[in-house]
């Protein structure tokens, strides 16, 4: 029997050449694409602006995307705008078609709301957690974290998944029924993600860049700490340690917070004498070759609040063999395990941030260690293997329910 599984997203973002933007968008459309390719019949129901199905009409995802529409000009605004576009979709959906499986992915538990739009007796469903209940920070509202709430509404649904340790602790400890959880890990495209060497000229860092080669990857919201990785390379430089710092930055969300902290980050490198060694980037398409002159990247989050509790560019830059840096934020210290699989530093302050880049590059015995074993850490996390073990899950929950109508 073919499985027949519906997808549910509360947006995807796509950059000008196809490229998902967010860890939980990515990890979900990766998954989505991976299960098509071992026979799954699958179609993913997400919001998309206007500039994303354009991009989307090139993009593989397009056999699978039923896109809806964006609606909504701040994050809360579009995010309430998108459960109610996702609980009509599905209701449409489920007229049209045969559904066994209704899987719905987001950063945050409201949107586990979707699934249950679906008869119990009739369809698997599921939801995916990507950010641990109560995670701070954010433009979120508090009530959407009382564990009372939470308790309720994933204890209806046939399962729920933590993608990470913590986020599986902060179910439990908010009363979410054991027997409802599921652990299935994040995953990285390794076929695409993988050790590469630079060769030729600088395309992204500074022509005349001298020194480590550091890399920041996501949007300017202070809760990514960009302002902090900045000072951070300030101390660097008045130590005489020699680095640039490439920043890819991000705001598909169009969130005039980020916009404005874009400039004031601009402003920031000026004023700490820092325009020589610091490049800022727009999205960048093709990430991997952006990976592949990085000597260092660095994750100076101070929350797991958003996307994921592992960052995607964490998982990508593992993958590509890439030595690391970050924060204690989230499931970091728990996937790098300081010293191991990267280094992760004390606290999120730029004083912190520098010791961390500095130790690193004073070692270059341990810089060869964290290389190895990230790359090992990001093989265990294939979509491959992901994908089989949701599939397995699926097949289970499938066969449990027809035992139990028998």
């Amino acid at each position: 029997m073919t499985l027949r599984v519906c997808y549910l997203l509360p947006r995807l973002h796509l950059g000008g050449a196809g490229v998902v933007v967010g860890g939980c968008a990515t990890n979900c459309t990766s998954l989505a694409l991976e299960m098509k390719r071992q026979g799954v019949r699958i179609e993913l129901l997400a919001p998309v602006s206007d500039e994303g199905k354009a991009c989307l009409a090139r993009h593989p995802l397009a056999e699978i995307v039923r896109p809806l529409p964006e609606i909504g000009t701040g994050l809360m605004s579009k995010g309430m705008a998108a459960l109610r576009a996702l609980h009509s979709a599905l209701r449409r959906h489920l007229k049209e078609n045969h559904v066994d499986v209704i899987h719905s992915h987001s950063g945050t538990f409201p949107y586990a709301l979707v699934p249950l739009t679906a008869p119990r007796n009739g369809h698997i469903r599921l939801h995916s957690l990507y950010c641990p209940l109560g995670a701070k920070g954010g433009v979120y509202s508090a009530w959407w974290e009382r564990p009372f709430a939470a308790r309720m509404l994933l204890n209806r649904l046939d399962r729920v998944i933590a993608v990470t340790g913590n986020v599986r602790r902060s179910m439990q400890q908010a009363g979410v029924h054991p027997g409802k959880m599921e652990s299935v890990p994040m995953a990285v495209d390794t076929q695409r993600f993988h050790p590469r060497e630079h060769h030729g000229s600088l395309r992204y860092f500074p022509s005349t860049a001298k020194g480590a080669r550091l890399l920041f990857v996501g949007n300017a919201s202070k809760e990514k700490g960009l302002l902090e990785l900045l000072n951070a390379v300030a101390i660097l430089k008045r130590k005489g340690i020699a680095a640039t710092l490439a920043a890819a930055i991000e705001n598909q969300s169009r969130i005039d917070e980020y916009s404005a902290r874009y400039n004031q980050a601009q402003q920031l490198a000026v004023s700490l004498d820092l325009s020589e060694q610091v490049r800022f980037l727009g999205l960048v398409d093709s990430i991997e070759d952006l990976y592949a002159e990085a000597d260092i990247v660095v994750i100076p989050w101070n929350t797991s609040r958003g996307p994921s509790d592992y960052p995607m560019v964490l998982l990508e830059a593992m993958a590509m063999g890439k030595c690391i840096v970050s924060t204690p934020v989230g499931g970091c210290p728990e996937l790098l395990q300081h010293g191991e699989a990267g280094c992760v530093t004390k606290c999120f302050s730029p004083e912190c941030i520098a010791v961390g880049i500095e130790s690193v590059l004073s070692d270059s015995a341990m810089r060869g260690r964290i290389q190895s074993r990230a790359m090992a850490v990001a093989q265990s996390l294939s979509l491959e293997a992901s994908a089989k073990q949701l599939t397995s899950l699926y097949e289970h929950l499938l066969e449990s329910r027809n035992s139990d109508a028998v």
